[in-house]
């Protein structure tokens, strides 16, 4: 597994990313990547597996969960669209909505995770532009109750 992390490690660099927030025991190694000072996501390697998994998780409070279920089936084509795929899940008052992808190792090479990061980052960079949406909803809804005389 060392010799595969320090392989990883060499290879984000040569591509321009940092690799950072490094956590590390026998049985899994994770840490977080970006460049120019950006985070862009997170990466595991498991001792047991047979690849490196890419996440990135976006954090909403639960009074969003609506606005979640109503663009959940563009944010699942967006992810489709990228070779990514998602999890949700409720927990402590929030909603976790992660992205993930993956390199299998016998395929893992300087070209791939080139390519796969390139998908990666332009899946969450989509998911944010629909998330954005949200805020932009949310400050029109504010301005018009203000306007009704229900606003604060």
């Amino acid at each position: 597994m060392q010799e595969f992390i320090e392989r990883t490690e060499i290879i984000f660099s040569e591509l321009g990313y940092d690799v950072f927030d490094r956590e590390h025991n026998e049985d899994m190694f994770q840490a977080s990547f970006g460049k120019n000072g950006k985070f862009d996501g997170s990466f595991f390697i498991e001792k047991e597996s047979n690849f490196i998994e890419f996440a990135y998780t976006y954090t909403f409070d639960n009074d969003e969960e609506r606005f979640l279920r109503d663009h959940l089936e563009s944010m699942l084509d967006i992810c489709y669209e990228y070779g990514c795929y998602f999890n949700i899940l409720k927990a402590d008052g929030e909603i976790h909505f992660s992205v993930f992808t993956k390199i299998y190792f016998s395929g893992f090479n300087l070209e791939s995770l080139s390519d796969t990061l390139e998908d990666f980052t332009a899946c969450i960079q989509e998911l944010a532009i629909t998330f954005d949406l949200e805020e932009e909803e949310e400050e029109e809804n504010r301005h018009l109750d203000s306007e009704d005389g229900f606003g604060l």
